[in-house]
């Protein structure tokens, strides 16, 4: 029984290494479909990361008219901190909002300096309002809306964040869908060229193949190599691209960071990688060895039923 899986395993290795260019070809078209597939998953990984990221940071800015009762703007804050929706309500003074202005600008000497000329102060002051969940913001609009409060609300700045996260939203559903298409593109060329070039070691080993019929070698015995062949294809396509997938994101950690802040969105992903390693190889092997021996299948199955 050993002896016979020996034989079959290293007469597929034997067909694996003589198709040559074939086989190479073969192997790096599995290489891509398996490489698209993944960074296709990291890639919405790290969108999920970034968009949580940004959720994060949103807030509602409710700028306040100069004009407006310190009473008034104490019984909005508290109106807002009693919402059970509502995480933080922070006061922003007009100082705060000066200072923190010059700090945004600090390499801008022209916009710092413009409100250093020792005018007035022209920035209003605000409330800054976190939610547990970012799609709770626009329940607290009506509260803007009130007529006791309606007066002193200069603007909410509400509509330019929810543009920024609905923005996002589609990106990654348009990423979605362009990745989808790239893996079923390479899975469709990965089963062809393997379908070729099973079918090529095939008639190379046809009068093998027929000698063995006439003895009455069992089906499966004739099939076999053929399938550890395309099954050779997805192991060599998981390795390359479990390669490439891990030297891509090194090298582009430090770019994730650098978009997303201090998150250090780029370790996180690439962390993830090494967490999950085992259910990603798993995953791999799993579509390149199906792809495989699909091509196989079909590819030994039309030659058989010719003959």
């Amino acid at each position: 029984m050993f002896t016979t899986f020996y034989r079959l395993i290293k007469t597929g290795f034997t067909n694996f290494l003589r198709n040559g260019w074939l086989s190479l070809a073969s192997t790096i078209i599995m290489t891509l479909t398996l490489l698209t597939i993944s960074i296709f998953l990291i890639l919405n990984i790290v969108l999920t990361q970034g968009i949580q990221t940004i959720q994060d940071k949103i807030d509602i800015s409710v700028y306040i008219s100069d004009s407006a009762k310190g009473q008034t703007v104490l019984d909005l804050q508290k109106e807002l901190s009693d919402n059970p929706d509502v995480k933080k309500v922070k006061y922003v003074s007009k100082d705060e909002a000066k200072a923190r202005y010059q700090e945004k600008f600090k390499n801008n000497p022209q916009l710092k300096e413009s409100l250093d000329d020792g005018g007035e102060n022209p920035l209003p002051a605000s409330l800054e309002i976190k939610t547990y969940n970012p799609d709770k913001l626009s329940t607290l609009l009506p509260v803007f809306e009130k007529e006791e409060y309606k007066s002193m609300v200069r603007k909410v700045s509400y509509k330019e964040n929810k543009e920024v996260i609905d923005r996002l939203f589609k990106a990654t559903e348009f990423i979605k869908k362009i990745g989808w298409g790239l893996a079923g593109a390479f899975i469709i060329t990965s089963l062809i060229i393997i379908f070729n070039t099973i079918r090529t070691a095939i008639y190379t080993h046809k009068d093998e193949i027929e000698i063995m019929k006439l003895v009455g070698a069992n089906p499966w015995f004739i099939k076999w190599p053929f399938l550890i062949e395309g099954i050779m294809y997805g192991v060599f396509g998981t390795i390359l691209s479990l390669v490439a997938i891990s030297i891509t994101l090194r090298l582009l950690a430090v770019s994730f960071n650098s978009y997303f802040g201090e998150g250090d969105t780029g370790d996180q992903v690439f962390g993830f990688l090494i967490k999950n390693l085992a259910t990603l190889v798993i995953l791999m092997l799993g579509v390149g060895i199906t792809i495989g021996v699909t091509s196989s299948s079909i590819a030994i199955r039309k030659y058989l039923k010719k003959s």
